[in-house]
């Protein structure tokens, strides 16, 4: 029997989809002349076999076959208890490696702490005795501090790798106890390709196939400074699919599937009268019976079945609601985006933040009030998206280094404008009053009148000039005998809609203030009650 052969291929690449992922391993393995058999990969039981792709290169090498089998065992071919203990040591000594880095820095913290002591002292006597100026004195506490700064900037760096590489002993650690319990039952891939060697030779191996169990989604920093707004571009990756991804290229990809596994095709919409039941029918044959009486619907129910007249050749069947059946490939097109940074992602469903992307891009500020809902001034930035396609997700907001909360982003196309919201700026003051709410008397079978007249008062406390845009509304009657009737507006409205939707654009320099008056009447029958107003 031919010996099989073993390919040490680890995760080298893994580009993760809003459902799913696709996994790269690669690697090598000594072929002997001859066609043979060489166990490529056990993959965890979240792989598709039907998405797995192998290739195979080396000279005089040809790949003669693939095989794709689920196996069931109590541990997977290949993973011996060696492989797993040297692993639970590497991940070890990366934590090991962290610790003496952060400790390195803690000792040059203390060093400079050491040193800032000593020449304060220096220093202050210099100062005093003439040898030195406050400018000496003020470029050393800046050194001083911009080292102690740089220093706990790299402890921070070094504790989230720790907290990475932790994890990922962690993991390592379970899988190693899992093996070593005897007699649990462990599903898993097994792949096997059949290569064939006009001599000995090394083979290089590539295999891709697809995991369920993975997703990212998008996240993003607002940061404005002045008129420019610097967006952020996060993501968030979970993944439970039964293994660990190391720190290899990690990519991202919009693409997702669609509703149907087909595309859309439209039937005709037909429209007609109702459609009588059986029983309607039965009983309407039953009284245009001869002699029909009383007892007559007993009677021709009795006689037999009544047939049913046969649907029209265009009827169609009950609609249906489709569901989309679970996907093995991704169906339509997308972007893709390339993390610069390596990351791991061990198989714990936690999630793990990533940078995809950063621009700045030039905002038209502007405010919105609607202060018929809430008397605030919501700052509102116009921005035309670069080159990347942002999927709908959360966005936290800062004014500078400040957080001032979060809004949403929709799915905006690259090149395409799009509206943020960035938080209430609390220095434009905006109030709206009722200034009049009469009745008229009427007698009966008259009409009644009842005049309504409300006043904003927008106030720019900024030191800048600021444009607010101001939405207030008139009643929209839905009975021809109501009325509703502008009087008085000023300053006339910018654009008024269908709805009654009103709307003032205010530009308001520093420290000045605008005032919105408008009224109007509603007309009615004197015995109408109104309801809504």
């Amino acid at each position: 029997m031919t010996e099989q052969a073993s390919a040490d291929t680890p995760i080298t690449g893994v580009t993760v989809f809003t459902d799913g992922a696709r996994v790269t391993r690669s690697g090598t393995a000594g072929v002997a002349a001859g066609v043979r058999p060489v166990v490529v990969a056990s993959l965890p039981e979240s792989a598709d076999p039907s998405s797995v792709r192998v290739a195979a290169r080396g000279h005089g090498l040809a790949l003669r076959g693939v095989e794709v089998q689920r196996r069931v065992g109590t541990e997977p071919r290949r993973v011996s208890l060696a492989a797993l203990r040297a692993d639970v040591e590497r991940c070890r000594d990366a934590v090991r490696e962290l610790d003496d880095a952060d400790e390195a820095e803690r000792a040059g913290l203390g060093f400079i702490t050491h040193l800032a002591e000593a020449a304060a002292t220096s220093l202050a006597r210099a100062v005093s005795n003439g040898r030195a100026g406050y400018d000496e004195l003020a470029g050393m506490a800046g050194h001083l501090s911009a080292s102690t700064a740089a220093g706990l900037g790299r402890r921070r760096e070094i504790a989230v790798r720790k907290r990475v590489a932790q994890r990922e002993l962690d993991a390592a650690v379970s899988r190693l106890a899992g093996a070593e319990r005897p007699g649990e039952p462990v599903v898993y891939t097994e792949v096997s390709v059949l290569l064939e060697a006009a001599a000995a030779t090394e083979a290089e191996i590539e295999l891709n196939y697809h995991v369920s169990g993975a997703s990212w989604q998008p996240l993003y920093d607002l940061v404005l400074d002045g008129e420019r707004l610097k967006v952020s571009y996060l993501a968030e990756i979970t993944q439970r699919t039964g293994e660990d991804w190391p720190e290899v290229t990690l990519v991202l990809s919009t693409t997702r599937q669609g509703l149907r596994q087909t595309l859309p095709e439209l039937q005709p919409w037909y429209i007609g009268r109702p459609k009588p039941s059986a029983p309607q029918l039965m009983r309407a044959r039953a009284m245009a019976a001869p002699g029909a009486a009383a007892g007559g619907l007993e009677e021709a129910a009795g006689s037999g079945p009544l047939p049913m007249p046969a649907p029209p050749a265009a009827a169609l069947p009950a609609a249906q609601v489709l569901a989309a059946a679970p996907g093995q490939s991704e169906s339509g097109a997308g972007l893709v985006y390339t993390v610069a940074r390596p990351l791991a992602v061990p198989g714990d469903g936690d999630p793990h933040k990533t940078l995809v992307a950063q621009f700045d891009a030039g905002a038209k500020l502007d405010y919105l009030t609607v202060p018929v809902l809430a008397a605030e001034a919501y700052l509102r930035a116009t921005v035309t998206n670069g080159q990347l396609l942002l999927l709908p997700g959360q966005a936290r907001i800062f004014h500078g280094p400040q957080f001032v909360g979060e809004t949403r982003l929709e799915s905006v196309a690259p090149g395409e404008e799009f509206e943020v919201q960035l938080g209430v700026d609390d220095q434009i003051k905006v109030e709206r009053k009722l200034r009049r709410r009469t009745t008229s008397k009427a007698v009966l079978g008259s009409t009644r009148t009842i005049d309504i007249a409300y006043e904003i008062a927008v106030e720019n406390h900024r030191d800048r000039k600021a444009s607010v845009s101001v939405h207030d509304h008139l009643p929209v009657s839905t009975d021809g005998d109501i009325k509703v009737k502008p009087r008085e507006t000023s300053p006339a409205p910018d654009s008024t809609d269908d709805l009654g939707e009103l709307t003032w654009t205010v530009a308001l320099p520093p420290g000045e203030s605008a005032v919105i008056r408008h009224r109007f009447t509603v007309e009615h029958p004197a015995q109408a009650t109104i309801t809504g107003l």
